[in-house]
């Protein structure tokens, strides 16, 4: 019996580590879901344009604080207006009722939003780029490697999360990430990555990537998931996120091999913790000869630690939950039973039902789940 010690110890090892970084006792996982609603947000007024080109809202990331909808367009705005922007569920459907943008200049001067995310006792909210841009002997784009988190509510005093309390971007963390990424194709650090998921359990922060490889025009599409420890760094009257140097791979799923009928290619483009039923979810979506399409997939956080792949979410019918001509890119729990997906369908005219998607709408689906 004494050969069967050392897995029993690593079992127990992996239950541990997995409750040690997220205590999430009251785990339910959900069976089925289906569509409540859909419908397109008006995220600015009509004809609204920059440099003389029309913007589109291409919104790639969406939060739901407790009070209002925060939303990230991952394309820059005009002076005045901002990528990020609030509505409320009341009237998240209103194309009449303009949200409140986050003017604060952080907000503008970082590119290319990502993923939100907001702590399990909901004191912060997370925002992160997608650390996909980076200009050798230059700090032209160093503002594509940023992550600002604020106090829930306090919308007006944003912070960068980085090693010192002057940086303006979190660049100081791309190098970490990208050594741990690293490959017997790219040993010491591989030269490309691009993130698209951000979750927060009470101890770590979790990042999903999307894409990795050599550049953003060589690369393979990927669903892996890292994860490093945070602490709360208390001074005076403020209060600070500081990372630690622990970062590691905690998933690398496999998509394919998980549910081998679904189209190809698919790749991680959200990741979330879900306080409610303390799981997370993930949403995988993929653009390929003018398809649009995105699926939802759930895990408990024990098996998420235990590199275990995630579950598909079906219907009733027992068909997989997804979002054809669309692709979402980021989800978020609006209570136990609803999810509300928001996608970022580029400049595609996309449809629901007999409506047409304008420049300055963005699609988005009610999810409610059982």
């Amino acid at each position: 019996m004494t050969y069967k010690l050392p897995a029993l110890l690593l079992v127990a090892g992996l239950l541990l580590y997995g409750c040690k970084t997220a205590k999430l006792p009251n785990q339910s996982l959900p069976t089925t879901a289906r569509v409540l609603q859909e419908g397109f947000l008006t995220c600015f007024a009509p004809g609204t344009s920059l440099n003389n080109q029309p913007v589109w809202c291409e919104a790639s990331a969406v939060l739901f604080d407790g009070k209002h909808i925060l939303f990230a367009n991952d394309k820059d705005m005009p002076a005045g207006q901002s990528p990020v922007f609030m509505k409320t569920l009341d009237d998240l459907a209103d194309s009449t009722r303009s949200p409140t943008y986050l003017t604060r200049p952080l907000f503008s001067s970082t590119r290319k939003y990502e993923d939100f995310a907001q702590t399990p006792d909901r004191r912060f909210v997370l925002l992160t780029t997608a650390f996909d841009r980076v200009k050798s002997g230059s700090h032209d784009w160093d503002s594509y490697n940023t992550i600002l988190y604020w106090r829930s509510g306090d919308e007006q005093h944003p912070q960068v999360l980085a090693p010192d309390d002057t940086s303006r971007t979190s660049i100081a963390y791309r190098q970490r990430i990208a050594q741990l990424l690293a490959t017997a194709e790219f040993p010491g650090a591989i030269p490309y990555f691009k993130i698209e998921g951000l979750a927060a359990t009470d101890k770590q922060l979790l990042f999903g990537i999307r894409e990795e490889g050599k550049s953003y025009e060589s690369f393979t599409y990927q669903a892996k998931i890292i994860s490093v420890s945070y602490q709360i760094e208390k001074k005076g009257d403020s209060e600070r996120i500081r990372l630690a140097d622990d970062w590691k791979i905690i998933n690398n799923f496999d998509i394919a091999a998980a549910e081998p009928s679904l189209p190809k290619p698919l790749a991680l483009s959200s990741l979330e913790y879900d306080p409610y039923r303390g799981c997370f979810w993930l949403l995988t979506s993929m653009e390929a000869n003018g398809q649009l399409d995105a699926y939802l997939w759930t895990i408990s956080p024990t098996d998420l630690y235990a590199g275990k792949p995630f579950s598909l979410m079906r219907n009733a019918q027992g068909q997989p939950i997804h979002t054809p001509g669309h692709k979402a890119e980021d989800l978020t729990p609006l209570d136990q039973n609803r999810l509300l997906l928001i996608s970022d369908d580029d400049r595609t005219r996309t449809t629901i039902g007999t409506q047409i998607r304008n420049p300055n709408q963005a699609a988005y689906t009610i999810l409610t789940v059982n």
